[in-house]
């Protein structure tokens, strides 16, 4: 089968060659004397032969180590091969930091695969427990932005309800003035991971009563806005890069003024970054044994499968923009992405060691100063001619670089939406959980070969990997239907969202009992993919209609078409799509915060 994917035949090659023992030793010493020196030595050099001396082996730099402004990569050399022990990106990114202090490590452990992941702290397959962050923006009850200092007194309020509640209290600033980051503290199970999103929303909604900024859960800011940004350099540095970016192409500027055009936004206040107001939710899910072949496998399938499209389906319902409900969308989040040519798809991220001409891709595009971040150097795309980062690619990224003392590394899908629906995120943070699951004892069994999974008529239609084509169009339908949406999965079937999940159900019963190191009883799989196909067709034949019955009626609560119960909202207040009404679109703001305070604040 042809795929982008390392064949098994590299893997074990690359292993032999530079056992993944030693790469793991080189990668901690490396990292213990890094520690030591950025702590000790003020200046910017690299003392690559007493880093030599302390890994026990060569270590060298990608690019002149005498320049240390410029971005670059420590290597160490193995058998006569050299691996990436961390990288730091130019000094223009790198704000107070010196050189020593911005290398950032390359967690990622090349030489393990599926002969050897045995052997490493991950001997067996288990439950990952999963971490995720939900993005949201608030505004005031008049429709104005949200002041720094009102954003300061939301998020401690926030903590303090938060702790209260006994949820996690982490909430981060995000790059625009009126958007926080919620944090979901990692869990396992449907049930706890549900009672977690119903802590945050009961939080969100008691700091809003108390402050008066609403919260809109959305997967798109919908009010009217300056689009106004942090004044955190970081940020700043950001949208630097960005305008460079997209003005490296003629077309981006007509596809931003479409998109301005569109949702009768003010050009002159509005850059790429402004109008990138997308907001998801970002799940993280640690990779076994740190091992580079298993995030590239996991990114290909679980990531680009009729699973990702039918889990962001579910959580997609957001026609409005600035004021403006979209004329043809009931979701505008994947059309905002598009205003960036950093937004492009990805077919699979760069390895510096498993994927041809790696190390020079990762390296020439960090060099080139298109990136802010070693991570997103792994993003590589030149579709276009240019070799660009596709940072905002709507399908997610492998994380070697996480700096913690237990060198996590992950995958993190940035293809799901925010939600109001506790519920349905719930869910489908679970099927994540249980899928990886199966992705990882697969990898374990049979490498990257995708031969297996495809004689499977029925894993190859829940987890196979759609083309680019395929991925599009289905993308761009459930933009239009949401969850009305009639998905085609790898397989070339096609059905409805419920139909697709009633037989990952029954695949899941299978494929989870087969594994015998995990403990997920049918309990636990009908929670989660019955709680789905009832969401999606209720047995009853009714479904929610209105934004109240969607968010807080006991029987109706989480069903229906989200995209399309904001709509009729706004038609039913006497909206014309495509015009620019903030008032009316305000309107419907007041009537999730109304319906959020009566499910959470009524007791």
């Amino acid at each position: 089968m042809d795929t982008p994917l390392p064949s098994n035949e590299q893997l074990l090659e690359y292993s032999a060659l530079m056992p993944w023992r030693e790469v793991e030793q080189q990668k901690r010493k490396f990292n213990q004397a890094i520690s030591r020196l950025s702590a000790a030595a003020p200046d910017e050099t690299l003392p690559l032969e007493s880093l030599s001396e302390a890994v026990g082996a060569p270590v060298t730099t990608q690019f002149d180590a005498s320049d240390t402004y410029g971005a670059n990569i420590v290597l160490a050399e193995l058998h006569g091969r050299r691996h990436v022990l961390a990288s730091a990106v130019s000094g223009r990114y790198r704000g107070k930091k010196t050189f020593l202090q911005s290398l950032v490590p390359y967690n990622f452990n090349p030489s393990v695969n599926h002969t050897n992941i045995h052997e490493t702290d991950d001997p067996v397959t288990r439950m990952r427990s999963l971490g995720a962050e939900i993005e949201l923006g608030l505004v005031n009850r008049d429709g104005s932005a949200p002041t720094e200092a009102q954003m300061q007194q939301y998020m401690a309020l926030y903590r303090k309800h938060a702790q209260r509640l006994g949820i996690s209290p982490h909430v981060d600033r995000e790059a625009g003035q009126y958007q926080i980051e919620a944090h979901i503290a990692p869990v396992i199970g449907y049930h706890k991971t549900r009672a977690a999103m119903g802590g945050i929303f009961a939080a969100l909604t008691a700091t809003s009563d108390e402050t008066g900024l609403l919260t809109t859960i959305l997967p798109t800011y919908p009010v009217a806005s300056d689009f106004k940004l942090t004044e955190d350099p970081k940020v700043q540095t950001a949208v630097d890069l960005m305008l460079e970016v997209n003005g490296i192409f003629p077309d981006s500027a007509r596809r931003m003024a479409e998109v301005q055009a569109r949702y009768h936004v003010n050009p002159p206040t509005n850059n790429y970054v402004q109008m990138f107001r997308i907001q998801g939710c970002h799940i993280h899910l640690d990779l076994a044994g740190r091992s580079e072949a298993l995030g590239l496998l996991t990114f290909y399938t679980m990531l680009r499968s009729a699973t990702a499209i039918a889990n962001a389906a579910v959580l997609k319902g957001s026609p409005f923009v600035n004021g403006t409900c979209d004329p043809e969308l009931l979701c505008t989040r994947e059309f905002l992405r598009q205003v960036t040519v950093t937004g492009r798809y990805l077919e699979l991220p760069t390895s510096p060691h498993l994927t041809r001409d790696g190390l020079a891709r990762y390296s020439s595009l960090l060099r080139s100063e298109r990136v802010n971040s070693p991570g997103r150097a792994m993003l590589y795309e030149d579709g276009l001619g240019e070799m660009i980062s596709v940072m905002h690619n709507p399908i997610g990224r492998v994380r070697p670089d996480l700096t913690t003392d237990k060198r996590i590394c992950t995958l993190e899908s940035t293809g799901m939406p925010a939600s109001i629906s506790g519920s349905r995120m719930a869910a489908v943070l679970s099927d994540f959980e249980y899928t990886h699951v199966i992705i990882e004892d697969y990898f374990r069994k049979y490498g990257c070969d995708l031969e297996p999974m495809y004689a499977d008529k029925t894993m190859w239609a829940v987890l196979g990997p759609l083309d680019q084509a395929t991925y599009r169009q289905l993308q761009d339908a459930s933009d239009r239907d949401c969850t009305d949406v009639v998905i085609t999965t790898a397989a070339g079937t096609q059905m409805t969202l419920s139909d697709f999940y009633e037989m990952k159900r029954v695949f899941m019963h299978k494929a989870l009992v087969a594994v015998e190191s995990v403990d997920v009883t049918p309990r636990d799989v009908d929670d989660v993919y019955v709680s789905l196909c009832r969401m999606l067709n209720p047995p009853s034949g009714r479904s929610a209609q209105t934004i109240f019955q969607f968010v807080a009626d006991q029987k109706l609560r989480s069903t229906g078409n989200w995209g399309r119960i904001l709509r009729n909202a706004f038609l039913e207040a006497g909206g014309v799509p495509g015009t620019y009404q903030p008032e009316l679109v305000m309107s419907v703001v007041n009537q999730l915060h109304e319906a959020l305070r009566v499910r959470y604040l009524s007791n």
